[in-house]
């Protein structure tokens, strides 16, 4: 299986335009895509054992709808999950109960009605809940292909350690020992700054819904990927020649040192990331020349924590004159990348401004995206 991934991956390195100008400063977009190969028939057979930890938020803030809509995404999980998979049911207010320890899911009747007995309790300590759920997974046997926590909550923490930056940083600690974390926020009240923080630190997605239905979908997308996966714990880097500069436009953790986390990748499935060069002229080769750009790698582990490095993969381009280089039509894949990256930031400087009230600034950026994106 090790072989078959690092064989049979593929990275893929897209310019937005495959030449450069002669004689000029350039700037350099550069679309990444790793491509997981499709599963052998083995792999259906031989998928790993997963440990799940679930995490309930039954506090004050979640009464009514919300809690109800928690358990049923909870129980929907459960009900997908194999009897052999590990599973721990955590459930938190300002305190926390450890409902089920982490142990096989069985045919999963302790865990339902476990979750049909969860009722609306006081204070929000989520740290308290969300770290009982990850430590109930740190020493899950190596063999379980994946360690991840599923938090569903409002993410209005109000006790205990309830500070983003903190919560996100030990969320980041966890995933280095390989347990993820995944979240998904119910309620009016959403705190979406530290639920995206906490997905993003732990490695993990990060989802929004008004009601189960409306998580039903991205619940089963997770399953599916805990079902598929092949590649974890992804790390790209980039080399470019000496005098360059090169940034990652998504927003992926990591800089240009120590390389950008990828997410996980299912079989048959695709990353993807725009990296930016910047080319101070005079290191631009004469006109017709080609120039080797950048060489790019990624590294990572399969299920059972074996290492595999993907083949690098480089990209020469040739220098022209402008004339020539309006010749050179743009990649349609890259610029619609680039797109979805711009219309990502200004829905982020649009939730920045509401939660600012700073409603000018909102109409604005709607407009400014209306007009841009359509």
């Amino acid at each position: 299986m090790q072989n078959h991934i690092a064989q049979n991956a593929k990275l893929i390195l897209t310019p937005r335009r495959a030449a450069l100008l002669a004689g000029f400063d350039n700037q350099l977009d550069i679309l990444v895509r790793l491509q997981a190969p499709d599963a052998p028939a083995e792999a259906r057979k031989e998928r790993p054992l997963y440990g799940i930890g679930l995490v309930i938020d039954h506090s004050g803030s979640m009464a009514g709808r919300p809690l109800e809509e928690a358990k049923r995404c909870a129980a929907f999980l459960v009900d997908r999950m194999r009897a052999e998979d590990q599973i721990s049911l955590v459930q938190f207010d300002n305190r926390v109960g450890m409902l089920c320890p982490t142990k096989p899911k069985a045919d999963g009747r302790e865990l339902i009605q476990a979750i049909a007995g969860i009722h609306q309790g006081g204070n929000t300590n989520l740290y308290g809940g969300w770290r009982a759920g990850a430590d109930s997974l740190v020493d899950v046997a190596i063999a379980a292909g994946l360690r991840r926590v599923i938090l569903l909550s409002d993410g209005c923490a109000n006790e205990g350690v309830t500070d983003t930056d903190a919560i996100a940083e030990q969320c980041r600690e966890l995933a280095t020992k390989g347990v993820t974390t995944s979240t998904y926020g119910l309620g009016n009240n959403f705190n979406e700054d530290l639920m995206v923080a906490m997905a993003k630190a732990g490695q993990g997605n990060h989802y929004y819904g008004d009601t189960a239905d409306d998580l039903m979908e991205p619940f089963q997308e997770e399953f599916e990927l805990l079902a598929n996966l092949c590649l974890k714990g992804l790390t790209l880097t980039a080399s470019v020649p000496s005098g360059a500069k090169v940034e990652l436009l998504n927003d992926f953790a990591g800089n240009a040192q120590q390389g950008w986390r990828l997410p996980d990748l299912a079989w048959g499935a695709e990353a993807w990331a725009v990296l930016r060069i910047r080319l101070p002229k005079g290191m631009l080769p004469p006109e017709g020349q080609s120039l080797p750009c950048i060489k790019v790698s990624v590294k990572g582990s399969d299920l059972d924590g074996n290492s595999i490095a993907v083949l690098p993969e480089g990209l020469a381009l040739p220098a022209l004159n402008s004339a020539a280089l309006g010749a050179v039509a743009e990649d349609e894949l890259v610029v619609r990348r680039l797109a979805e990256l711009e219309a990502a930031g200004v829905l982020t400087r649009t939730r920045e401004a509401a939660r600012n009230n700073d409603w000018d600034r909102v109409d604005h950026l709607l407009a400014e995206a209306e007009r841009r994106f359509a």
